[in-house]
């Protein structure tokens, strides 16, 4: 995007306040409120110590006041504060901290609150071309993101790439008219609702509107896609796993995994469970239907084989299949390293490349969560923290296995991605593999990093009003510039056999080369992957007879080799 989504908050006051009440044993350490725009207007307070019992009350500064409680975080506390303000204009805003029905610490603070309207985009596929969005005939299009052009006053000033759909906010003076133009469509959709692919909407002093756009499934092809977090553990593994098809029509489809030998297949977490057959450290799952209006989630699940090392790596691999006619072969296949934690966990954090890659290489973050609590979970979103190596205006949705919108800001100098999964009802823990869902989006590395450069990311992750779930913490290093190959630096590679049917094995130095690219004969990428061993082996089973180039990348520069498929 070119700039933030949210303009409105750019307009974020954080302010910070250390108590000089040494007497007190409990103290406000900071504060922040942060403009939502006209009615969802949100803060944040920590406390030096928590005890229950502890409360915030909160005069606004528009004649109202509010009582919030305060949570455990750890050995400190936080209580978070919304308010809608109906009038835009500077406000003193004053925090107090109550205990045992004493007022033990406060702060004042000013916040200006800026004329602007919330607006939620919405991306729909209209099955039964009414162009009106009905729950249970109609659907959110997960498969492909919709390309969308911002315009303020005519002017073009953004843009959302995004699936399901998107929250804006809008900033100006009231009567500012707002455009949201459909650019591209989904793969093998239409936009139909309107017929233009325009959406208005004008900035006033209501908290915000709904916007839809109606797609509707044209194409004759499809692309089958996968994306899955893959949890290693001592006493076993899982993969929160989103299979999808752009495909106008159900399709049959098999999912190929790959799986390190420590682990032995075990069959499916509760919930769904699919036909499957096991060879050697490979399982083949059948899916009998798969289409746009009907994605697949599963959790795969793997016991350990001895015993492992905490610290120790796994690895898996995934593919879709069929390839042949798949629109997008990349989005086939996925690869996974962990590192072998004291328990898998069904709440985490991946990256794909893996390790070590070059400047403005495109990563693709996956999120997945699961209900563990012994209730629904009504709403759930995630905040991610961005790290400033990667380039916010790069930023696209790609996939969401519910009804999501997402947004962005600043805060504090840092870009915050929030995805918002409101009324997703998630069941609770007894509904293992049908209580988890994902999130999936790519962003760009910055261009003109530094060699040793890393790029750290963690996510947060809100059930209702439960304390925050962390994710665990995925790395990128910028290694060495792939165009810049040291002359002393002779590195060797081989590949074996060749031919090959079913695998071939790829030996290269993980220390000289990082990843390596399969094309064919036309130059298509057939698909990418990290070098993280010394032995690396593909499944090339799928792929159609003929010639085929691998591409291996880092220190040793570009070495290229040949092979032939039976």
């Amino acid at each position: 995007m070119k700039q933030s989504i949210y303009l409105c908050l750019l307009a974020l006051s954080v302010l910070a306040f250390t108590s000089q009440k040494a007497s007190a044993q409990y103290t406000i350490t900071s504060y922040s409120m942060t403009n939502g725009c006209m009615g969802f207007d949100s803060g944040t307070v920590r406390t030096s110590g928590y005890t229950t019992g502890m409360t915030v009350l909160a005069y606004y500064g528009d004649g109202t006041s509010g009582s919030t409680t305060v949570y455990s975080s750890g050995t400190t506390g936080f209580a978070t504060i919304f308010h809608p303000y109906a009038l835009s204009g500077t406000y003193t805003i004053k925090y107090v901290l109550v205990y045992g029905g004493v007022d033990i610490d406060s702060v004042i603070f000013n916040q200006t609150i800026l004329t602007c309207k919330h607006v939620m985009l919405w991306l729909y596929n209209d099955v039964n071309a009414d162009c009106i969005w009905e729950a249970g005939t109609d659907f959110p299009i997960y498969s492909d993101p919709a390309t969308l052009e911002v315009d303020s006053a005519g002017v073009a000033i953004d843009t959302i790439v995004a699936t399901c759909g998107a929250d804006y906010d809008e900033l100006g003076p009231t009567g500012t008219i707002y455009s949201f133009k459909v650019i591209i469509d989904p793969l093998e959709f239409t936009h139909t609702c309107p017929t233009t692919g325009i959406v208005y909407d004008t900035v006033g002093l209501s908290y915000g509107t709904d916007r839809d756009i109606a797609f509707q499934c044209t194409g004759s092809g499809f692309d089958l896609a996968v994306n899955a977090y893959w949890s290693a553990g001592l006493d076993g593994a899982g993969s929160n796993t989103w299979v999808t098809a752009a495909s106008c029509t159900a399709m049959a489809a098999t999912l190929r995994i790959d799986y390190s030998p420590k682990y032995s297949f075990s069959g499916f977490y509760g919930g769904y469970s699919y036909p499957y057959t096991v060879s050697g450290n490979s399982v083949s799952i059948s899916i009998s239907s798969i289409s746009d209006i009907s994605p697949v989630t599963m959790f795969p699940v793997w016991l350990p084989v001895g015993t492992l090392t905490l610290g120790d790596t796994a690895q898996v691999h995934y593919t879709i299949l069929p390839i042949t006619g798949d629109a997008d072969t990349v989005n086939n296949r996925l690869d996974a390293v962990d590192t072998i934690r004291t328990s898998w966990d069904p709440n985490g954090k991946s990256v794909y490349p893996q390790g070590t890659i070059s400047s403005g290489t495109k990563l693709q973050y996956s999120i997945a969560f699961e209900n563990t609590g012994t209730d629904t979970a009504f709403n759930i979103h995630i905040m991610d923290t961005l790290s400033d190596d990667l380039d916010i205006n790069t930023i696209q949705v790609i996939s969401a296995s519910a009804p999501m919108t997402y947004m962005s800001t600043t805060y504090m100098g840092h870009n915050i991605v929030k995805f918002d999964f409101a009324h997703i009802n998630l069941l609770d823990t007894a509904s293992h593999g049908i209580s988890s869902g994902m999130v999936v989006f790519t962003i760009n590395a910055k261009t003109g990093l530094a060699v040793g450069t890393k790029i750290d990311n963690e996510a947060g992750i809100y059930f209702d009003d439960n304390v925050v779930v962390m994710t665990n913490n995925v790395e990128n290093v910028i290694g060495m510039p792939l165009n810049v190959a040291p002359m002393t630096n002779v590195a060797k590679a081989t590949l074996y056999p060749n031919p090959a049917n079913d695998m071939v094995t790829i030996s290269a130095d993980n220390n000289i080369y990082y990843s390596f690219t399969f094309t064919n004969t036309l130059g298509q990428v057939i698909m990418n992957h990290i070098i993280t061993s010394s032995q690396t082996q593909v499944n090339v089973n799928e792929l159609p007879a003929g010639i085929y180039y691998i591409s291996l990348k880092g220190e040793g520069g570009v070495k290229v080799l040949k092979f032939e498929k039976n």
